[in-house]
């Protein structure tokens, strides 16, 4: 069910960013193989280490034409889909990994000869080799079989034929699956990638300019509600899931055509508190499971999609020594329709993964 919903929401994200783009003479293919290594940031990584990351990835993009104003403000980025395959440096307890995501390629420089960009990746990444109490004990690091997947670039592209272009940069990759079922200390690999790229037709560089002066878009208020959830599960592995909800009430404004800024209230519902807090003694008694924060947040604006960060601050909870007083959302808002939006973001504690949120929610513009 899990994994359908993930396929929903990125189902969603491709109309929201690919709607009224042709297609028909802007495709390309990739194919590049990267290199890197699992950064060893918890001790019991140390010992799975037996080699580096070998991976490659396989993409289907297309060049938007700057139709929308918002494609525009981009330099005309390129969206697409691709394919993912990595072993993770240890083929007996760490396995491999196949992952599906979206993508969208944003140049910096362009130039008929070379393209500077950098790219954003998300998607779902299945392990072969996860966690498990009779199989595998020894992979402390994932267990669960579907994971989040974000991978983020800064590459160069420079064109040997009219075609054909050869493309090199740096890769930073992340999967993990959010809390909801341990362990999840997850996957970080940096690696140097480098490949091919073959176009359907010879790509030409946009010469379109905004249709719209910065200083003459609407500067809107963006009002909203938004109910999330997400289940997580408490250690030790294949222990009890908890169901973890909340209700998030903003204000944002657009700033400029591509960023948004703004400040919320939260209100948080998380069973899993009291069960964690009956270890410490001294907080046994403890039984709410309800705190709240504010925030503020700082979203990169495409079309109807928002890539969201957030910063918060706990002015009312109990687990001030596990989780702390900060927490942390990132992930993407669609406005789906005129008032209706989805919302899909992961909620950290201290660079820790607290739950993966699914949402929907209300919204006006004034």
């Amino acid at each position: 069910m899990k994994i359908k919903i993930y396929i929903l929401f990125l189902f969603l994200f491709s109309q929201a960013v690919f709607s009224q783009v042709n297609v028909s003479d802007r495709l390309s293919f990739s194919l590049r193989g990267r290199y890197g290594f699992l950064i060893p940031h918890h001790s019991s990584f140390v010992y799975l280490i037996e080699d580096h990351i070998k991976s490659y990835d396989f993409t289907i993009s297309i060049k938007t034409k700057g139709d929308k104003y918002w494609q525009q403000l981009y330099r005309c980025p390129e969206l697409g889909i691709g394919f993912y395959h990595a072993n993770l440096g240890n083929p007996d307890y760490l396995g491999n990994v196949n992952a599906g995501y979206g993508i969208i390629r944003i140049p910096i420089i362009q130039h008929s000869a070379i393209n500077f960009y950098y790219s954003m990746a998300g998607g779902v990444a299945f392990l072969n080799r996860p966690f498990n109490v009779t199989g595998n004990i020894y992979n402390l690091a994932i267990g669960s079989k579907a994971n989040a997947f974000v991978d983020l670039g800064l590459n160069t592209e420079i064109r040997c034929f009219n075609r054909l272009c050869l493309n090199a940069g740096l890769q930073f990759t992340h999967y993990s699956n959010g809390a909801w079922k341990v362990p999840n200390l997850g996957f970080n690999i940096p690696s140097v990638n480098a490949g091919i790229k073959y176009c359907l037709k010879k790509p030409e560089i946009p010469v379109k300019k905004p249709e719209t002066k910065n200083n003459d878009f609407k500067r809107e208020f963006e009002f909203g509600v938004l109910y999330m959830g997400g289940l997580r599960e408490n250690p030790p592995p294949n222990g009890r899931k908890f169901y973890a909800s909340s209700v998030s009430m903003y204000s944002e404004k657009q700033i400029t055509p591509r960023r948004m800024l703004g400040a919320g209230l939260d209100i948080f519902w998380d069973p899993s508190i009291s069960q964690r807090l009956k270890t410490d003694s001294t907080q046994a008694e403890i039984k709410n499971n309800f705190r709240s924060g504010i925030h503020v947040s700082h979203n990169l604006v495409f079309n109807k999609v928002y890539f969201v960060m957030q910063v918060g601050y706990y002015f009312y909870t109990h687990d001030t020594k596990g989780d702390g007083y900060l927490y942390s959302r990132f992930g993407l808002r669609i406005n789906v329709t005129k008032h209706f939006a989805a919302n899909l973001t992961l909620k950290t504690h201290k660079f820790k993964a607290d739950v993966i949120e699914l949402g929907i929610g209300y919204y006006f513009k004034r």
